[in-house]
């Protein structure tokens, strides 16, 4: 199993951390994998301006795998994460399960590669979330686990597809409204997108080949504009 980290350590638009708490942040995040186990570990990194590799490296260690490129980045955050993987996929190796985690966040002392495998057993892809067709489903992407870079591949290119269309679509009352709208003032584009948690349960929804588990033992912090909060889930 290889692990594979996405992160912004320097953002184009304002952050609750500077830049010298996301270095760390992600540096973290690189030692704790090693620590229960990973030997095999790719950094992808959107970066806006040139990161220094030297530093992550030095202070994390030398098996690391990092590749930075600066991408155009849409308001919808998990576009462009879906974005800078699919880009970035021919990097991976074939047939191995793909451990993907935000930067930001941290296996905890529980965190049980093993278990994680067993569980995923046939299954294409593993993670924490609430799969219904309801505006309350969603599938955590702050950590989640996929049988291999094919199976990530087909779920993002599906993400990306609904995260585009659903506004396009009847989801409801507003919906109907905003569609009826559009016949007397065509519009360009979408009117709106959903996140990439609200596309990812929309389009497991349709599907049984994946697994969902109560924790999948990770940690970190969740910023807000103003605030912070620490999740463990």
């Amino acid at each position: 199993m290889i692990a594979l980290i996405t992160s912004t350590i320097i953002p184009e638009a304002y952050s609750f951390f500077n830049i010298e708490e996301r270095y760390q942040q992600t540096i973290d995040t690189i030692n704790n994998l090693k620590r229960v186990g990973f030997e095999d570990i790719y950094l992808i990194d959107n970066s806006v301006d040139v990161i220094d590799t030297d530093r992550i490296k030095l202070n994390s260690f030398h098996k690391l795998n990092i590749i930075h490129t600066p991408q155009y980045n849409f308001r919808n955050k998990g576009l462009n994460e879906a974005l800078l993987i699919l880009n970035h996929l021919s990097h991976l190796p074939d047939n191995q399960p793909v451990f993907k985690i935000s930067g930001r966040y941290s296996p905890t002392e529980h965190f049980n590669r093993a278990i994680l495998l067993s569980a995923l057993a046939e299954k294409e892809i593993l993670g924490v979330g609430n799969i219904k067709k309801s505006i309350n489903s969603y599938f955590n992407t702050r950590a989640y686990l996929v049988n291999n870079k094919r199976t990530l591949e087909a779920i993002l290119v599906s993400a990306v597809e609904e995260m585009i269309a659903y506004g396009r679509g009847i989801n409801g009352y507003k919906g109907l409204i905003k569609l009826l709208k559009t016949m007397f003032r065509p519009q360009v584009g979408t009117p709106f997108q959903i996140s990439i948690e609200s596309a990812l349960a929309n389009i497991l929804s349709a599907k049984t080949n994946y697994k969902l588990v109560e924790k999948i033992n990770i940690e970190g912090f969740v910023a807000g504009a103003k605030n912070l909060t620490f999740i463990s889930e």
